[in-house]
């Protein structure tokens, strides 16, 4: 049994779990109550073959990424090939390609998706979590994947999108949402990036906060029964 909830931090496609942690490390230190897991996607990416190396913006995210980190550039995709003891979690945080993942977990993890296929790469015994935080999502758009979405995502969702994101299009963000019945929305003024205003920053901090403590004793005691 955990003495804190956990809350499972899925980076960026071409980041990875020590460069996403610096990218929201003021919210992580405004919530200590937490324990927040940040994984390396399993993926690693050859950059170069990725992306634009000419463009000065992915230069100096690739560099950002080596200088804060050890893991290289990573990805999520589906992995399949892993079992995912540490998706128990009170609460999800995940970054566009990390969004979209955590969103598949979120649906997945759900009572009435108990007996999806994919179930198996997923503990036995598993509560879903709480709630989640979706900056930058999408939808999967591979159809072996709808089964997913169809039944819908019951948890509370805060969706966070960027009017100036220019690498997820509005409309895929909103196909994402469209399946989340309890979701509320942030729109900032940015772009493929996480908010770092005072306002924004206190409302993501606030929505764990409400959504994830209202029933932490509930579902510490459900992990203490498994």
């Amino acid at each position: 049994m955990t003495s804190r909830l956990r809350v499972l931090c899925l980076h960026g496609f071409t980041s990875n779990g020590q460069v996403h942690a610096h990218q929201v490390r003021r919210i992580t230190k405004a919530l200590p109550q937490y324990d927040f897991l940040f994984p390396d996607g399993p993926h690693v990416v050859n950059v170069k073959q990725q992306m634009d190396m000419d463009t000065p913006g992915n230069q100096a995210w690739s560099d950002m990424v080596n200088t804060l980190s050890s893991s290289g550039h990573r990805a999520w995709w589906f992995a399949r090939d892993g079992h995912w003891n540490d998706a128990e979690a009170g609460g999800f945080y995940g970054f566009s390609q990390g969004a979209c993942f955590a969103g598949m977990l979120c649906a997945l993890m759900q009572e009435k998706l108990s007996g999806h296929a994919l179930r198996k790469h997923l503990p036995a015994k598993l509560s879903p979590p709480m709630a989640g935080v979706i900056f930058s999502g999408f939808r999967a758009r591979f159809p072996q994947y709808d089964g997913l979405y169809e039944p819908g995502i019951d948890m509370p969702m805060l969706h966070v999108i960027g009017k100036l994101d220019a690498l997820v299009r509005s409309e895929r963000s909103e196909a994402f949402i469209r399946v989340c019945k309890n979701s509320d929305m942030l729109l900032h003024e940015g772009g493929h990036d996480i908010p770092k205003s005072d306002e924004h920053q206190a409302r993501l901090i606030e929505f764990l906060k409400t959504h994830v403590r209202a029933n932490d004793e509930q579902w510490i005691r459900a992990q203490a029964s498994m």
